[in-house]
């Protein structure tokens, strides 16, 4: 008896040997690539694909002047051009609200957005000088803020507002042309953050803890639902994003 649990608990052991080393907890900018798509054997894989989620909180600079932060839902899904420039996709599911407190004028809004956007990594600045900068610990760590920007567009879908014209709670009649209810509008994406690589987990190849805060200029003045007619309205509407969320490298060349 004592030789069969003598076997079992050593079994155990070897087993949670074999299932840590699954999980690398070293930090680094990149895995580094073995696959004939590398450029060296000190190279970092370029060609990873990447796929992901986060939350975040929205903040809108419309007409009037105060917005309740509200919460948005974030999908990405990334393609690393090279070890330091990316180009990503996203789609967001969120709210948007404004009020003004001198008067009823309030609007909640309900939108959907897409974006295609291409980010920068201060690394790609420090290659430039050495391509083993990643051996050095604070560059390698600084390495992964970013900026970078694009294109989107947004579907508006304003669920409650204010009549413009009564200060009352109520749907908007559609011969109002100051008020719109549900506008597509585009918008340019400006994007700061800061991305923090671990190179395995688990099944997967990695996966990136990511850090963005996004302000976005919309070719739009109805995001919030209204467009008044003052003098000092001259402005399209503005949002913001403070996200987190946390990509998995997928579709790693290295396989084939």
């Amino acid at each position: 008896m004592k030789t069969k649990f003598s076997y079992l608990f050593f079994l155990a052991i070897a087993a949670c040997f074999a299932a840590t080393a699954q999980v690398r907890t070293d930090i680094s900018v990149r895995e580094i690539n073995n696959s004939a798509y590398g450029e060296g054997d000190r190279d970092f894989n370029s060609h990873n694909y990447s796929v992901g989620f986060g939350v975040g909180s929205t903040k809108l600079y419309g007409d009037w002047a105060y917005s309740n932060p509200q919460p948005v839902y974030i999908g990405y899904f990334e393609k690393n051009l090279s070890h330091s420039v990316s180009v990503g996709w996203t789609v967001s599911v969120g709210d948007l609200s404004s009020r003004d407190p001198f008067s009823f004028y309030r609007s909640f809004n309900h939108f959907t957005s897409a974006e295609q956007h291409v980010t920068i990594q201060l690394g790609a600045l420090f290659s430039l000088v050495s391509r083993d900068y990643w051996d050095v610990f604070l560059l390698r760590y600084i390495g992964g803020f970013y900026a970078g920007s694009g294109l989107g567009i947004i579907n508006n879908d304003v669920k409650r507002i204010a009549n413009f014209n009564e200060n009352i709670p109520g749907k908007v009649v559609t011969g109002n042309p100051t008020m719109l209810t549900n506008t597509t509008a585009l918008y340019v994406p400006v994007n700061l953050g800061y991305n923090l690589y671990i190179p395995r987990l688990w099944l997967f190849k990695g996966c990136v803890f990511n850090a963005n805060f996004q302000y976005a200029t919309a070719m739009s003045d109805y995001l919030d639902g209204y467009k008044p007619p003052l003098a000092a309205n001259k402005k399209n509407d503005v949002f913001t994003v403070m996200s987190v969320g946390v990509r998995f490298f997928i579709l790693h060349p290295a396989e084939y």
